[in-house]
């Protein structure tokens, strides 16, 4: 996203969309001439906001943010439940959920010490402190989804960049409600759907070279098909099946 002015008394500032690589997590960064950094979760939408130096060094953004991920998800839980989601769904025990493609049977596992997920054997175990509302749930699977499918990107851009003779600036990933992903070709910032996260790695390679060949092609003309032809010689078998998954509405 392209940094932007936003108005501030006294001086112009400048807020960016960023990205926590090792949470996954999304914040809003605002840059402004002040001495320290402070870190919020925004009522009522639960968005992570970061006003910070302008000289201060990402790394050290990264940490703050880090270093109280308990504080944000505990917060990002309180106001969920104040402002639950209107198309929040419900997890049941034994339901299949997928992940990158393969079916995970669904084991909810409260009185654990600690939220988290774990996944093993075909089983997502969901464990908790105690039973979770529809709105924590969501955010705790969406959370899992998002850390494994940044893990993929950034392993998968390497080696579609060589390939393709073509570098992003940056990739991130984002709830999407009728878009697989995005491109800003000026900035070379790629954004990808979340619900890919769900998706074979099939269906992950195809958003991500699509939105790479944005960059050498801005139109979706023959020329561009011409390049995903090259570069991706199945890629509509690959689209069929992208279809065929569908959105769920993560």
């Amino acid at each position: 996203m392209q940094a932007k002015p936003a108005r501030h008394r006294g001086a112009l500032s400048h807020v960016t969309r960023e990205v926590v690589p090792e949470l996954g997590l999304t914040f809003e960064l605002t840059r402004k001439p002040i001495k320290r950094a402070y870190l919020r979760v925004r009522s009522p939408d639960g968005q992570i906001t970061v006003n910070a130096p302008l000289q201060l060094p990402m790394v050290m953004i990264h940490a703050l943010i880090t270093q109280h991920y308990g504080w944000i998800i505990k917060n990002q839980t309180r106001l969920s439940q104040q402002n639950p989601a209107p198309d929040a769904w419900a997890l049941t025990p034994g339901q299949t959920l997928h992940v990158l493609g393969e079916p995970h049977r669904l084991h909810l596992a409260p009185n654990a010490e600690c939220d988290h997920i774990e996944c093993r054997d075909g089983v997502l175990y969901l464990h908790s402190r105690m039973p979770l509302r529809a709105e924590h749930q969501r955010a705790l699977i969406n959370h899992y989804l998002r850390v494994r499918l940044h893990g993929i990107l950034h392993e998968r851009l390497p080696f579609w960049s060589a390939s393709m003779g073509v570098t992003a600036s940056f990739i991130g990933i984002k709830r999407m409600k009728t878009r697989w992903g995005s491109c800003n070709i000026r900035d070379r910032r790629i954004w990808i759907n979340l619900e890919l996260a769900r998706m074979p790695m099939g269906c992950i390679d195809l958003v991500l070279v699509h939105e790479l060949t944005h960059l050498l092609e801005r139109g979706h003309n023959a020329r561009f098909y011409g390049l995903m032809n090259q570069f991706l010689p199945d890629w509509r078998a690959h689209e069929a099946e992208l279809k065929n998954w569908g959105m769920l509405g993560l």
